[in-house]
């Protein structure tokens, strides 16, 4: 029988075992605990993220992302310091703020060409429109690209309308100071017009002292005698009506009496167009004129083109541009692609292949069928013209001697006199 001393000691000894086996099946639990939380908040976190995505391999990000989220993924990457979080999510989430930081960066770009509301600031170029056109290409998102690229088409707009408006004006101006008696009133009214077009503060600023002198100056001296030429206008008329048509009495406003068509009214108020200057053609007369609402009836101040030829249906468009292109200039004719319709200037193959356009170069003269780019280098009729298109067609107004389907030919002086009047972003309407 083992004495007292050997019994006690033993026991010591189990207790010890016992007690060590004790902490190591703690330390096993707080180990197994972690690892288990590890993996389970790992796989949150790789689903947060990927949540974040419209098409995770195509790298497309949602529209509206979550980013409260986000924010505290974020927070729990720095307080983990790579203990919990996996360096595998950890360059998930970098990539993915990579991302969201270029979009934000582009929208803030886009807002940053606007002057309030209204308006475009003074350091807006060109060349910055067509930069940042190309940088927008990078969103992935075709929601979010198509508003921004909304956002800089309006700036677009109003930057060559504005362009164009500072040509007339100034090209009015120093003829109304060589020779004050050039001020005619077609004259005086674009200049109104193109007045109400400029989108830029500064520029607005430059011309309001000129067009105010030219205004005062037309109305002290041309006003009466143009009211009467009107009136006799309006008599002429009268005297070759039919005795059938209902008398309509001279209006003492100048503009009003100025080749009123009623039917030119009619078509464009049954297509719901009220803007305040229209493009017109009337296929019947086979006329082409700049249209002026006023009073609710739209007027030709400055008369008729004669239209040669046309091969553009019936309908609504806009007036994108007035070409005036040199040898890389193109328009973008795929119509599967995004950019359908685009104009851009100084073009390069390489650009044009980066923007998922196949083989852009080619020599094809006719627009139609040129693919999937139209180069303005293949056909000198339009390098001088008016872009116009819709949503589905491009076409053009141009001087020359072929005939193309989406075109519309007028001879080179009505050509001149029309782009000298038409501003881009002009709705333009063939009935």
């Amino acid at each position: 029988m083992k004495d007292k001393k050997d019994l006690k000691t033993k026991t010591k000894s189990e207790r010890y075992l016992l007690m060590g086996a004790g902490v190591v099946g703690v330390i096993t639990a707080v180990i197994f605990f972690v690892m288990l939380s590890r993996g389970v908040v790992n796989a949150v976190v790789t689903s947060k993220i990927s949540s974040q995505y419209q098409d995770k391999e195509l790298e497309v990000l949602k529209t509206d992302l979550n980013y409260k989220t986000l924010d505290f993924i974020g927070k729990l990457i720095d307080v983990s310091d790579g203990v919990i979080i996996t360096p595998d999510n950890e360059k998930k989430y970098q990539e993915l703020e990579a991302y969201i930081q270029a979009r934000k960066d582009r929208s803030k770009e886009v807002n940053a060409f606007y002057d309030g509301k209204s308006h475009y600031k003074d350091d807006v170029t060109e060349t910055k429109i067509n930069d940042l056109d190309k940088s927008l290409l990078k969103e992935k998102n075709q929601d979010v690209y198509q508003k921004l690229r909304n956002k800089l088409d309006t700036i677009q707009i109003w930057y060559e309308q504005t362009q164009d408006a500072d040509k007339y004006l100034s090209k009015t101006w120093d003829g109304f100071n060589s020779d004050k008696s050039s001020l005619s009133f077609k004259k005086i009214s674009m200049v109104n017009t193109y007045y109400k077009l400029i989108k830029n503060k500064t520029a607005k600023n430059h011309w309001t002292q000129a067009v105010s002198q030219m205004d005062n100056y037309f109305a002290n001296n041309k006003g009466e005698s143009s009211k009467v030429a009107a009136a006799k206008e309006e008599l002429e008329a009268l005297k070759n009506s039919p005795l059938t048509e209902k008398y309509t009495p001279a209006n003492v406003d100048i503009v009003s009496s100025m080749n009123s068509t009623t039917g030119a009214s009619d078509a464009l108020d049954q297509a719901g167009i009220t803007s305040k200057n229209v493009l017109y053609y009337n296929s019947s007369k086979n006329t082409l004129a700049l249209m002026t609402r006023v009073s609710g009836k739209y007027v030709a101040e400055d008369g008729y083109s004669n239209v040669i030829s046309s091969k553009v249906s019936s309908g609504k468009y806009t007036v994108k541009k007035l070409v005036d292109a040199n040898n890389s200039d193109v328009v973008v004719t795929d119509s599967d692609s995004s950019n359908f319709g685009q104009y851009i200037s100084n073009a390069s193959v390489s650009e044009l292949t980066s923007m998922g356009l196949d083989n852009p170069d080619n020599t094809t003269a006719d627009f139609n069928s040129a693919m999937p780019v139209f180069w303005f280098k293949n056909n000198s009729a339009l390098t001088s013209s008016i872009y116009f298109g819709s949503g589905s067609t491009i076409g053009f107004i141009y001087a020359g001697s072929t005939s193309y389907n989406n075109g519309m030919q007028i001879s080179s002086s009505d050509l001149s006199d029309l782009m000298s009047q038409v501003s881009t972003g002009t709705t333009f309407f063939v009935n």
